[in-house]
């Protein structure tokens, strides 16, 4: 169930229809594994899936499974193919485990999912929460073992990589100037690199992201829309 301050109206959880009985536990389920393909960069290896509360207790039944397998595939939540998604991903040779674990969400919600994936050298976890109607709020991004924090919903920029805070700013900057509507910028930042993401009041254009993507190529660009 979404909590009221999760969403501005009714209108925000109207989602799709598709297979399962609740779409927090289907469309939802497929936005949170585009979301943890979108942070991967790409087809994954290993998927690890922990369930919170509702999701922990409903999964099987629900359709939540072969939901968020299917998003970490690419697919969206019309595909055919998502009802056969952990057959495929195990067929592809991707090793697929799903825990249920016990006592209060890590994302404070009933319906949560915690996403660990890799591939190569890049592990990713992603925290995600389906407040309905195939709406979903993103609660925590780890890449290659650096973490950040938020509550927030789409759109999302996930930037990560190695640079330094000069760089950050010019890139910063340079959305500005292309017109991106920067509601938050959430970001960890080490010798190692930067970990960081934009939540947006408004959509970016692909235009804008390949540009960026040029001129910043040392750089992961995750748009999560």
């Amino acid at each position: 169930m979404a909590r009221k301050h999760d969403y501005q109206s009714a209108f925000d959880i109207i989602g799709p229809v598709m297979m399962g009985p609740s779409s927090s536990h289907t469309a939802g389920a497929v936005k949170i594994g585009n979301a943890a393909r979108m942070v991967l960069q790409g087809e994954p290896e290993d998927i690890e899936v922990h369930y919170y509360e509702s999701f922990a207790q409903t999964h099987l039944g629900h359709g939540t499974d072969v939901a968020i397998i299917g998003g970490l595939l690419g697919y969206s939540t019309f595909d055919e193919r998502i009802k056969n998604a952990v057959d495929i991903a195990k067929d592809e040779g991707i090793g697929v485990r799903f825990i249920e674990e016990t006592g209060r969400s890590l994302g404070e919600h009933p319906n949560c999912a915690l996403i660990k994936a890799k591939q190569g050298d890049r592990h990713i976890e992603l925290n995600g929460i389906s407040i309905g109607g195939g709406t979903i709020k993103i609660k925590s991004i780890n890449v290659n073992g650096q973490c950040i924090l938020m509550n927030h919903g789409l759109p999302l920029l996930e930037i990560d990589g190695p640079t330094d805070n000069a760089t950050i700013n010019h890139l910063i900057n340079d959305l500005i100037e292309h017109g991106a509507d920067i509601n938050e910028e959430i970001k960890t930042i080490n010798p190692d690199g930067c970990l960081m993401a934009l939540h947006l009041n408004k959509a970016l254009s692909e235009d804008v992201l390949n540009k960026l993507r040029e001129k910043y190529s040392d750089l992961n660009f995750a748009y999560i829309k």
